[in-house]
């Protein structure tokens, strides 16, 4: 049986403004600022696992449609625009890494790519390098694409399948959830200058 405070979760994970939040939040973490997606995302799944899927779906295809505007800084304003958001994030030194190996072949490109998609390393420093090295548009977009679903797919799956002892252990800790929450915040922001 469904309590009151559990309803009050399912519908706040459901609602329009939850989807908006993730979609800006993913939108934005692949192209400019350090904003973890999971910290929405997983909160969501929790509270709505029927929805686990499109929850996924969401956080998906913004990622992508803000990889490729970080594709775009990279490609047409990399002076002025994105080695200022690269610099900024403290991503120099990274982004060197990324551009030495990137440059190889077409495979370390599309291997570099794939490992930031489905990690904590920002995403937003292969999407403006990408574009930076004009690395090819159909594999950015492709690897990028199966990158993220690997991640997004990944939680969907635990939550869609165990949402419901998950939400009985969330409930149950909710301090505890909310502190995890936040670490994967902070560690959204600390992966910016640490990985």
């Amino acid at each position: 049986m469904i309590t009151m405070d559990e309803e009050k979760i399912r519908k706040s994970a459901s609602s329009p403004k939850a989807y908006g939040l993730l979609a800006t939040v993913s939108f934005l973490e692949s192209a400019i600022l350090p904003l973890p997606v999971d910290a929405v995302s997983i909160p969501m799944m929790i509270g709505a696992p029927s929805r686990a899927f499109r929850v996924a779906n969401v956080a998906l295809v913004t990622s992508i449609l803000g990889g490729l505007l970080g594709y775009a800084i990279g490609y047409l304003f990399f002076e002025g625009f994105g080695d200022k958001i690269i610099t900024y994030y403290g991503l120099s030194e990274q982004f060197k890494d990324f551009e030495a190996h990137a440059q190889q072949d077409w495979w370390k490109a599309a291997s570099a790519i794939f490992i930031a998609a489905i990690t904590p390393i920002p995403f937003k420093l292969v999407c403006i390098g990408s574009g930076f090295l004009k690395i090819s548009l159909p594999l950015f977009i492709a690897v990028a694409m199966l990158g993220r679903a690997i991640r997004f797919y990944f939680f969907a799956i635990i939550f869609k399948y165990l949402g419901r002892r998950v939400r009985e252990f969330a409930l149950k800790h909710l301090k505890l959830v909310g502190v995890a929450a936040l670490l994967i915040m902070i560690l959204g922001f600390a992966s910016v200058y640490f990985l």
